[in-house]
């Protein structure tokens, strides 16, 4: 069984993964043929998550990259809910155990700017909402 230290590490690495994810889908300068290659940026290792790349890559065979990122963006947020219901905590306690500036780095990777505010970021039931993370430079 996993301790706390490794549960609550692997709901921060989800929430930025949910986030990454997000502002690519959010970005209107990011064409769906080029979703790779901003991945491929991700301080995360998006780019290099064999699963991520072969469901973006089967996604646009079949025409659906905005469709299937979109999927992407949910299973992510569901496992940082599920790592949150574990640790008995709320999405924006996550949130706070990382940086800020990480986060700006993590936005900027998806060619992003954002404000970085606990309220900005989040609807009230804790969905990121598409026009209050982007600031397209």
């Amino acid at each position: 069984m996993l301790d706390v230290s490794e549960i609550e590490e692997r709901a921060k690495y989800c929430y930025c993964a949910f986030l990454q994810l997000s502002w690519l889908y959010s970005n209107d300068l990011a064409e769906p043929p080029r979703y790779l290659d901003y991945l491929a940026k991700s301080s995360l290792g998006l780019g290099s998550d064999q699963f991520i790349v072969m469901t973006l890559e089967e996604a646009m065979m079949e025409n659906q990259p905005q469709s299937v990122l979109r999927s992407l963006i949910s299973l992510y947020e569901g496992f940082t809910h599920a790592f949150c219901q574990v640790l008995e905590r709320e999405m924006d306690e996550i949130r706070a155990l990382i940086a800020p500036d990480f986060l700006k780095v993590l936005a900027e990777e998806m060619g992003v700017g954002c404000e970085f505010t606990r309220s900005a970021a989040h609807d009230p039931e804790g969905r990121l909402t598409r026009s209050t993370t982007r600031t397209i430079r």
